[in-house]
């Protein structure tokens, strides 16, 4: 888990794998949209790839501290 905080944590690296990933599954679409095949499981591998990365936002971005509420009646 470290080395996928390690790489949350490098942004340009992260962004750049990113754009990798959707300039790739880009390029299997338009290649079958030429073949008129079938192009609707390229657009779920690109919803799960960003998926993906918004959940490394869950797992890894700072949480907001929870404080805890003083009582002022004692």
């Amino acid at each position: 888990m470290k080395s996928l905080q390690e790489f949350y944590n490098d942004k340009d690296t992260k962004e750049n794998v990113k754009m990798y990933l959707i300039e790739f599954l880009e390029g299997i679409a338009i290649k079958k949209a030429f073949a008129r095949e079938d192009i609707a499981g390229v657009a779920e591998a690109k919803e799960l790839i960003e998926k993906a990365f918004d959940n490394l936002d869950n797992l890894f971005s700072p949480k907001p501290k929870k404080i805890e509420p003083v009582n002022e009646a004692r």
